[in-house]
Order: structure tokens, then sequence, then C-alpha cells
């Protein structure tokens, strides 16, 4: 299983899917698409569709997160895959004026930003901050260096 997660080709298929699956579901004309029978399915208010567009756009950033920092170390592709997310959220909803029977949503678009910032603040903490034992070691290897005069 462990190979599957540092394939690269596999990471960059699945983050892949999924951006075609949010610009999709983002720009599906409104009437009898996949976007409203999911809607309908969670129960078409507002709060379900937001909550919709927050894990879109959550698992968005974590897959190209993830994808990335086999190239890239981690630090550098949180900002990347946090930045494009959060361009990506806002490009598509406004967008979303030019589809029929769609429109664009302030609340949508806090959504959009929720998921992209929620996602990297939780890959902060597990992903890219140093493990608390290797903090540790870190911290004794500072403190048993040997102290300048000055």
């Amino acid at each position: 299983m462990r190979r599957f997660a540092h394939n690269r080709l596999i990471a960059w298929l699945a983050a892949g899917l999924w951006l075609v699956l949010v610009v999709f579901l983002m720009l599906s004309p409104g009437e009898d698409s996949l976007a409203e029978d999911l809607s309908g399915a969670f129960g078409a208010s507002e709060l379900t569709d937001a909550l919709g567009h927050v894990l879109l756009f959550g698992v968005l950033t974590a897959l190209l997160f993830h994808a990335l920092r086999l190239h890239v170390p981690a630090e550098r592709a949180l900002v990347v895959a946090t930045a494009f997310t959060l361009g990506l959220g806002s490009v598509l909803e406004p967008a979303q004026l030019l589809v029929y029977e769609r429109g664009a949503a302030l609340l949508d678009l806090g959504a959009n930003w929720t998921g992209a910032l929620l996602s990297a603040w939780l890959l902060r903490r597990i992903a890219v901050s140093p493990h608390p034992a290797e903090q540790r070691v870190r911290a004794s290897r500072r403190s048993d260096a040997p102290q300048s005069r000055r």
C-alpha cells in the first residue's frame, strides 16, 4: 500500500481526476445535472451546498499537496497547492455566471476558500510540521551545541 502512496503517476492522476470533477461540478448547467442531483441528495440547502464546496476544495488541496510533495519540499508544496486551489475557487465561482441556470454566490466562494484553507491548516499540522519526537531531538541538539562567547 505504501508503494501506491509514493507513486507519482497515481498521485497526479488522483489530483487530476479530482480537479476535473471539481471543474465539471462547478460549471455544469444547473437543471438536470450531476451537480443538482448531488445537491438534492444532500438536502439542496445553501448550507449543504456550502459544505459540498468545502469538501471539494479541501480534498483538492490535499491531493495537490501530496502530488507536489513528491517533487518539492513539503512547505513549498503546501503553499503552491493552497494558492492554486484558492485561485481556482476564486475563478470558478464567478465563471458560473456564464453557465445556463447557474449563478455565483459569496457563500459558495467563502466555502471554496474555507475548504482550501482548512485543508492547508490540517496538512500543516500533520504533514509539514516536524513530528514531536523530531522537535525534541532538534531542541536537544541546540542545547548541546557549544555556546559562543561574547
